[in-house]
C-alpha cells in the first residue's frame, strides 16, 4: 500500500512544474531528506605502498525525498589530526527518489608531506587525532539547488 502511495505521489510531483512545487516543499525540507555518509567497511583508503601514493574516499547518498536529484558537485575536506587535503567530485550523478547511491568516490594523489601525516593512522594503534571529513554537496532538482553540509568523524581508517 505504501509503495502505491509513494508511486502515485511520484507521478503528481512529476507533472508539477518547479515554480508551483516550492509553494508545497522548500529545498531546505528536501536537504533534510537526503543523507551523506561514507560507504562500507574501509570508506577511507590510502594506498600507501606503491609507487604513486594515493587515496580513496567512497560515499554513499541516500535520497529519502520525491525528488529526482542531480549531484552537481561534492567539495570534499580530509584532515588526518590537521587538514591534509581538499578537492571535488565533479562527475554528475543521478539518485532516482527513495534510492541510494553507491558509486561515488574521491581519488587524490598524495604527496610525501601528504603521506607523512596519513601513515601513523593505518597503523594498529592509531594516533589520538580524530580523521575527519568534511561534505559541502550541491544538487539540482526541480525545486532548485539544495544544498547539503555535512563532518564525518572517525578514529581510524
Amino acid at each position: 500500500m505504501k509503495e502505491l502511495f509513494l508511486w502515485f505521489m511520484d507521478k503528481i510531483v512529476s507533472r508539477f512544474p518547479g515554480l508551483l512545487l516550492r509553494v508545497f516543499y522548500r529545498p531546505a525540507n528536501v536537504a533534510k531528506e537526503v543523507q551523506i555518509d561514507l560507504r562500507g567497511e574501509r570508506p577511507i583508503d590510502p594506498l600507501i605502498g606503491v609507487s604513486v601514493p594515493r587515496i580513496f574516499i567512497y560515499f554513499q547518498v541516500t535520497n529519502h525525498s520525491n525528488f529526482r536529484l542531480g549531484l552537481d558537485r561534492m567539495l570534499v575536506d580530509l584532515w588526518f589530526g590537521q587538514p591534509v587535503l581538499n578537492g571535488a567530485i565533479l562527475q554528475r550523478h543521478w539518485i532516482l527518489p527513495r534510492t541510494t547511491n553507491t558509486d561515488l568516490f574521491f581519488a587524490s594523489d598524495l604527496t610525501s608531506q601528504q603521506l607523512q601525516q596519513i601513515e601513523p593512522y593505518t597503523k594498529e594503534s592509531p594516533p589520538a587525532g580524530r580523521i575527519i571529513v568534511s561534505i559541502h554537496a550541491y544538487f539540482e532538482s526541480k525545486l532548485g539547488r539544495i544544498e547539503i553540509k555535512k563532518r564525518i568523524e572517525r578514529t581510524k581508517v
